[in-house]
C-alpha cells in the first residue's frame, strides 16, 4: 500500500498533488495544510526546520512511504536538515531556475523572500552571471491566492500593479507551489514569456522514487487532508476537490 505525505503551509501544494495524480501516482495521500503555520515565507530558517520536524513526526505516524514538501521556502530552508533527521525519501520543489536559463536571457523569478535569499537559490543564480534576473517582492502573494484564491481581480490587480514595471520578460519562473494557481494571470500580464514551473519534476522524481524503492502504485485513489488549525472552510473544501477531480477526506489535526 504505497502512502505519500505532503506538507505545505495552505493550498499551494494542491498544484504539486494534481500534477501527480494526472501523472498516474496512484496513493494514499496524507496532506498537512499547516494553517497553523502558514505563510511560511515568512519564517526564519531556524523556524522552518522545527516546522518541518514537527510535521514529519505526524507523517510518520501514518506510515507514509515518501514525504513530498509541496512548498519552496520550506524546500530552500529545511530539507537538507530533515532528510539528516529521517529516513524516508523526502523529495522537494526547487524553482526551476535552470531550465529557464536554457532559453531566455531576462528572467523574473516570483517567490517568498525567503525562498529568494536561500543559499541554494542563491547558488542556482550565481551559476549563470550572463543571465538578467528580476526579483519582485511577493511576500504578501501566497496569503493573497490563500484567501482570495476565487476572486481572480483582486489577483490581477496586485500583480499588474507589482509586474507592470518590468520589461521584455522572457521568462517567468514560479518559485512558489501558490503561484501556480495563478499562472493564467501570469500568462496575461507576459503574453510573450513562458512560464517554468517545477510539477513535472516533482512527478519525475516521485515516480524515481517509487521504482528504486520497489514500491507499487495503488489501485486507487485517497487524499486525506489534515488542517493543523482552523478547519478549512467549506466553499474551499469544494474547490479543491474541484480542482484536483476527486473527493476528498478533511479534517483537523
Amino acid at each position: 500500500m504505497l502512502k505519500i505525505g505532503m506538507i505545505d503551509s495552505g493550498m499551494g501544494g494542491f498544484s504539486v498533488l494534481k500534477g501527480l495524480i494526472e501523472g498516474g501516482v496512484n496513493a494514499e495521500y496524507y496532506y498537512l495544510y499547516d494553517n497553523k503555520y502558514h505563510p511560511y515565507g515568512t519564517k526564519s530558517p531556524n523556524e522552518l526546520v522545527a516546522i518541518g520536524y514537527t510535521n514529519m513526526q505526524k507523517l510518520v505516524e501514518f506510515n507514509v512511504d515518501i514525504v513530498i514538501i509541496a512548498c519552496n521556502t520550506l524546500t530552500s530552508r529545511a530539507v537538507s536538515q530533515l532528510r539528516g533527521m529521517f529516513d524516508i525519501p523526502i523529495i522537494g520543489v526547487e524553482p526551476p531556475i535552470k531550465p529557464a536559463t536554457l532559453n531566455c536571457d531576462n528572467i523574473l523569478l516570483l517567490a517568498t523572500p525567503s525562498t529568494v535569499k536561500s543559499d541554494r537559490v542563491v547558488e542556482m543564480i550565481h551559476s549563470y552571471t550572463n543571465k538578467n534576473f528580476n526579483f519582485p517582492d511577493m511576500a504578501l502573494l501566497a496569503n493573497l491566492i490563500e484567501v482570495n484564491y476565487n476572486k481572480k481581480d483582486v489577483i490581477f490587480n496586485f500583480l499588474n500593479n507589482s509586474l507592470s514595471k518590468y520589461k521584455d520578460i522572457e521568462g517567468v519562473v514560479i518559485g512558489c507551489t501558490h503561484y501556480n494557481f495563478v499562472c493564467d494571470i501570469i500568462n496575461k500580464i507576459f503574453p510573450d514569456a513562458k512560464i517554468y514551473s517545477n510539477i513535472d519534476g516533482v512527478v519525475r522524481r516521485t515516480k524515481y522514487i517509487i521504482h528504486k524503492n520497489n514500491l507499487v502504485n495503488q489501485t486507487y485513489l485517497a487524499v486525506k487532508v489534515y488542517a493543523t488549525a482552523e478547519e478549512i472552510d467549506i466553499e474551499k473544501q469544494y474547490f479543491l476537490c474541484d480542482y484536483i477531480n476527486l473527493g476528498i477526506e478533511f479534517s483537523k489535526m
